[in-house]
């Protein structure tokens, strides 16, 4: 499939009445802040603009779409991928995924799937490459850049991973030019937790291992930890990132424990090992420094098929 330009993808969507824009699954800042963003910039030119997600809207995330948790319905007129690696991220609405008229994404592993596509694996998230799509598409409002500012300042670790670029810096100066209310939104998001995620995040800090010299590190959230801590999608949100914090870790595996015997991989490395590589070996993606994939078996062995993977990556 041809990956387009930026300003076809813009003409296209231009050339729209009516939009239906899809998340991935379990979706994060990334993905609803583009979302929204997007959806607040073609609303202003007069399009029918609705967002369909097969799961709920973490709390953290709700205040995008005015506090509600679901984005289920019916789609109508073109449909847009954000974010979306592949069909399979969208979960439920995989087979509209499969037929999307757009898609938009950030991951350098996309396969461009749509029948218009604009993805660039060199922008640190979805968010960035929506604020330059917005100023093609007319002005942008401070609900808009409120939202693109969540998407970008969330895959960048509030512009501490290193996939921040100066790029980066740019497109959110330029969403700071609408004077949204920058302290309360990183207050928000960044500053604000549960107990449940301080909890979460002692247990989980105790089963961590060490391997490779102490190059690689793993930890496990199994289902008891969240049954007795009661952490829900926004403590998990961060905590994969807490090994890799760690001196001398050059790449950190999280193994969330989904149900018995099925484990969802969360990688995170300091850029010596490709991510992404590692777990598209074992039926995943991502990027450089930060990949995952879904593995079954007990943890021992989900575990032993991520450190041979890492090992030959070392």
């Amino acid at each position: 499939m041809k990956n387009n330009s930026l300003v076809e993808i813009a003409e296209f969507l231009k050339g729209q009445q009516a939009l239906t824009l899809l998340c991935h699954v379990r979706p994060d800042g990334d993905t609803l802040g583009s979302a929204f963003g997007l959806k607040d910039c073609l609303e202003a030119q007069g399009k029918k603009v609705k967002i369909l997600c097969a799961d709920p809207i973490s709390p953290r995330y709700r205040f995008l779409n005015d506090g509600a948790a679901e984005l289920k319905g019916e789609p109508e007129g073109a449909i847009v991928a954000v974010d979306i690696a592949s069909p399979d991220m969208a979960g439920a609405y995989k087979e509209l995924a499969l037929e999307a008229d757009c898609v938009i994404d950030h991951h350098a592993t996309n396969p461009c799937y749509g029948k218009h596509n604009y993805v660039d694996g060199t922008a640190a998230a979805a968010g960035e490459i929506m604020v330059e799509l917005a100023e093609l598409l007319g002005t942008i409002s401070p609900r808009a850049a409120a939202a693109f500012y969540t998407a970008i300042a969330t895959d960048t670790g509030c512009f501490k991973y290193g996939n921040t670029t100066r790029r980066t810096h740019q497109a959110a100066a330029k969403l700071l030019e609408t004077e949204f209310d920058l302290k309360a939104l990183n207050k928000h998001l960044f500053q604000t937790s549960r107990w449940a995620e301080l909890e979460l995040n002692r247990k989980a800090t105790e089963t961590v291992c060490f391997y490779e010299d102490g190059k690689v590190a793993t930890m496990l959230i199994s289902l008891s930890m969240l049954e007795e801590t009661g952490a829900g999608a926004d403590e998990l949100e961060t905590i994969s990132s807490l090994p890799i914090q760690i001196e001398g870790v050059a790449a950190a595996a999280t193994f969330k424990e989904l149900e018995e015997g099925q484990y969802k991989v969360s990688l995170r490395t300091d850029g010596t090992v490709h991510g992404g590589r590692v777990c598209a070996a074992l039926g995943g993606g991502g990027h450089v420094q930060a990949a995952g994939c879904s593995l079954c078996g007990t943890y021992e062995e989900v575990k032993e098929q991520v450190l041979s993977a890492i090992k030959e990556q070392l």
